[in-house]
């Protein structure tokens, strides 16, 4: 929904970090995997470049004995990112921020609704191991749209999250997400994923499943009232000598405001409100239910 930069980091550092604040055995241990690491990234970035990444292999449910690069094992994976990473009071520990901070307070899957408060794997680190600690695979997530993604993956390309550094730009460029106004008191606007026609039928899908799985159709139409609300008091009072066209245009300066998303829940919202006749038209004074 938000596209990020992708961290300034390679496939390593963030290993290579860890490694450096480890010691004695385990040090040794991770050092000599290294290159197994590598070998690893090398697959992720050829996935990354076809958006396959539900095509890469899978560690078991449960069985953190199981081995899954060099001699390294599920467990000792996952582990350097819950103690290397998260636990580091030294480098590995302000990489971690600087790909929080990144995300400048707006949670790219849900189009900035939540506030990032940890980093999400992409590739759930107990289906994916060895990206634990990837720089690429670690996005900044708000609560909401972590607790949504849990630990499974989709098996199908066309069910994959979208990837807020890695993913096709039109995902970011092109117009998907669509609102209507429904006449009520108060008013009720809803939200839906319309693909663009031109679009593959798995990219369609992908929007649509992604939409879906982080909830936000709920979640945007929460956001209504707070904007709506004061809208109606403008249009009642300063607002109140523009014509139906002279009101739309009003709305049109925030419904083109290119700071804005293009598919979040702000702008899809004004994007609604001048698509509506019934509300540009309405002047919000006695009955205007029926205006």
């Amino acid at each position: 929904m938000k596209r990020l930069a992708s961290p300034p980091h390679s496939s390593l550092d963030l290993y290579d970090a860890c490694v450096s604040e480890a010691e004695g055995a385990l040090k040794a241990h991770l050092a000599e995997n290294r290159i197994f690491l590598d070998q690893a990234a090398n697959v992720f970035d050829t996935h990354s470049a076809t958006k396959t990444w539900c095509d890469i292999p899978r560690a078991r449910r449960g069985h953190r004995e199981d081995i899954i690069v060099g001699t390294l094992s599920k467990g000792s994976l996952m582990d350097l990112y819950s103690s290397g990473v998260v636990g580091s009071t030294g480098e590995p520990r302000r990489i971690y921020d600087d790909i929080m901070v990144a995300a400048k307070g707006e949670c790219p899957y849900c189009g900035g609704i939540g506030t990032p408060r940890t980093l999400d794997h992409y590739l759930p680190k107990s289906k994916f191991p060895a990206y634990s600690v990837h720089p690429r695979n670690l996005v900044p997530a708000c609560r909401d749209c972590n607790t949504d993604a849990g630990a499974d993956f989709p098996n199908t390309p066309q069910h994959q999250p979208i990837h807020p550094y890695l993913d096709k730009e039109c995902f970011f460029n092109e117009r998907w997400v669509y609102g209507e106004v429904h006449r009520s008191n108060p008013i009720v606007v809803t939200f839906s994923v319309i693909p663009p026609e031109h679009w593959v039928d798995h990219d369609k899908q992908r929007a649509t499943q992604h939409f879906a799985a982080c909830s936000l159709a709920g979640r945007y139409s929460s956001r209504v009232a707070g904007d709506i609300s004061p809208l109606i008091l403008q249009r009642q009072s300063s607002l109140s000598q523009f014509s139906p066209d002279q009101f739309r245009d009003h709305l049109n300066i925030v419904s083109s405001d290119a700071n804005l998303l293009l598919n979040g829940w702000k702008r899809t919202l004004y994007h609604a409100l001048c698509e509506s006749d019934w509300f540009c038209n309405a002047n919000f004074n006695g009955d205007w239910l029926n205006v």
